[in-house]
């Protein structure tokens, strides 16, 4: 799995990719920080004052489901989800090239697969509430297609890197090295 620099793509491509980045991993902070912030509020609230904020297990929990599913496609794009290297280390590159090819594809096919069954599992469970918050839990299941959609993004904007020079996109903060550590 190597994550290093290629050349980024064209000017506006650059600053789309950028934007959807940002826009990506400015989302999952705001859930994070949330779901942080609400489970240490009840901790605190049930051990110091004996009561116990009912709807927080609930919505943190359904923030976990969308903090996992918009997470993925920004963990895809520096190369940190599991996968098996060594068989096209053992190839000539234009086999390999192939045989990333064949990911890619293989890849894109289950990221549609998901998305179209997530959208199937969201119109299965529209009519339904939550058992606390009696949201609509169509609304916690639209993760579910949207992380798919953002899967979709993520791995057409690192395709022809991936697919030449088995490259992943660099985050300043983590590479997929460090993540799979």
């Amino acid at each position: 799995m190597k994550a290093h620099d290629h050349a980024s793509p064209p000017g506006k491509l650059h600053r789309l990719e950028r934007a959807l980045v940002a826009f990506n991993e400015a989302v999952l902070i705001g859930l994070m920080a949330s779901m942080s912030v609400l489970v240490i509020v009840n901790v605190v609230s049930r051990y110091l004052f004996n009561h116990s904020l009912v709807w927080a297990e609930e919505l943190s929990r359904y923030m976990m489901v969308w903090v996992g599913f918009l997470g993925s496609g920004l963990v895809l794009r520096i190369g940190a989800h599991i996968a098996v290297d060594v068989f096209q280390d053992l190839m000539p590159a234009r086999i390999a090239r192939l045989m990333r090819l064949g990911v890619l594809a293989v890849l894109g096919v289950c990221i549609v697969a998901m998305g179209w069954l997530g959208l199937q599992y969201v119109h299965f469970a529209w009519g339904q509430e939550t058992p606390v918050l009696n949201w609509n839990f169509g609304l916690v299941y639209l993760a579910i297609p949207f992380g798919a959609l953002l899967m979709l993004l993520h791995l057409a904007l690192i395709a022809g890197p991936y697919v030449r020079e088995r490259a992943f996109r660099k985050d300043g903060a983590l590479s997929g090295e460090e993540a799979t550590l």
